[in-house]
């Protein structure tokens, strides 16, 4: 099965929840595409720069969505960033690069012609 995955935010617990669904579907055999828009486009481009209570807690424990990320990552997870929301926060496909996660740079609306059967949101 297809699923799609949108991300929107910066909370570093969504971004694990997020990481932590998608790691699962994709170690049951799913095919997961994940398209990251609005705020969460920063972390995709500069890594866990949070310092939440709980996001200093997730990186002593090696939980965070980051390393879940990269441990789905060979598993077959594609990941896209929004165009437009990129330009906003003025980063290109250089910035997204030294995470190795991202593989384009691209539009919901191509997104959603290849995942756009079952979406999940966070």
């Amino acid at each position: 099965m297809k699923i799609g995955v949108i991300i929107a935010s910066d909370d570093p617990m969504r971004l694990y929840v997020a990481a932590t669904y998608i790691a699962t579907e994709v170690a049951r055999g799913n095919e997961v595409g994940v398209f990251v828009t609005g705020r969460g486009v920063v972390p995709f481009s500069k890594g866990d720069l949070s310092d939440y209570p709980e996001a200093v807690k997730m990186r002593e424990m090696k939980v965070t969505w980051l390393e879940i990320f990269k441990a789905a990552k060979p598993l077959g997870v594609k990941v896209a960033v929004c165009e437009t929301a990129a330009k906003i926060y003025g980063l290109t496909a250089q910035d997204f690069r030294h995470l190795e996660i991202v593989d384009e740079i691209s539009s919901m609306y191509s997104f959603l012609e290849e995942y756009g059967e079952k979406i999940v949101t966070f």
